[in-house]
């Protein structure tokens, strides 16, 4: 690849990023009204609902959606403000910050999850649209290198 194309890597990967959240936060929007919920704070609601047989750090979800502290402790404050998340300490380390579903995000998130799975499951369609059963397998596989190669 000449270094001109390779130029355009980042530029190209922020424009799709973009792209597939704008269509996160317009589907999520349309299924939650009555709460504005953006496509993040809907997949932070999803990923408690679905692990909300264990503890959940405020860490944990920095690492997993690769968000900065100030950026989870701002949706986490929005989402604790609509009474969707509870928020509390670790009894053993007053340091670590501890997410639940409250019982109204329980409900909300429990109420909607096919609906939510369905959609991302049509954004995912919309972003393989046109690719081949081994160009999804790559593209994976070079999204999980690009991400290996930040996390370093």
């Amino acid at each position: 690849m000449k270094t001109n194309e390779m130029n355009k890597l980042g530029p190209l990967i922020k424009i799709a990023n973009t792209l597939v959240e704008k269509e996160l936060n317009h589907e999520m929007h349309n299924l939650f009204t009555e709460f504005n919920l953006t496509g993040t704070q809907v997949a932070l609601l999803t990923y408690l609902y679905e692990a909300r047989s264990r503890t959940v750090s405020q860490k944990e979800l920095e690492k997993v959606f690769a968000i900065s502290h100030p950026t989870i402790r701002s949706i986490v404050k929005r989402l604790e403000q609509r009474n969707l998340i509870n928020i509390a300490t670790l009894k053993s380390d007053k340091r670590q910050i501890i997410l639940s579903l409250s019982a109204r995000g329980s409900t909300l998130i429990g109420d909607n999850i096919m609906n939510i799975y369905q959609i991302m499951t049509k954004v995912n369609h919309k972003i393989t649209l046109g690719m081949t059963i081994s160009e999804q397998e790559q593209l994976t596989e070079i999204l999980q290198k690009v991400i290996h190669n930040f996390n370093m």
